[in-house]
């Protein structure tokens, strides 16, 4: 009789569990949740950074894509070096970059990065 209550515990403990979790993916986006817990300045192991050099930190509306599908912010900023280097600005004086960490699309055929690391 015990055994059969223990058992009986344990399966509805598991079906809560299940819903649980179900309930907390369909409610928004647990991935990005997650990172944000452990890894809030940089790029979680399942996110990609996207590197954005502006030649001219005064006027915003000139960039150009660094590098894409970059692993980590370090990486992000040697890629954004390189490519201050070539612009004939290796101390990043007039120049200006972001790191924009993990790109989570959302309901309405847009998204949002979790986070961007400036200078």
């Amino acid at each position: 009789m015990m055994q059969f209550m223990r058992g009986r515990m344990a399966r509805r403990l598991l079906a809560v569990g299940i819903i649980a979790v179900l309930a907390w993916a369909s409610l928004g986006a647990p991935q990005e949740w997650f990172a944000n817990q452990f890894w809030p300045g940089d790029a979680a192991p399942w996110e990609k950074v996207t590197a954005v050099y502006y030649p001219d930190k005064s006027d915003r509306t000139v960039f150009k894509f660094a590098g894409e599908n970059i692993e980590n912010a370090e990486k992000c900023r040697d890629v954004i070096m390189k490519q201050a280097a070539a612009n004939n600005d290796p101390q990043l004086e007039r120049g200006t970059y972001e790191c924009a960490v993990g790109f989570y699309s959302s309901n309405d055929h847009t998204g949002h990065y979790r986070l961007k690391i400036t200078p």
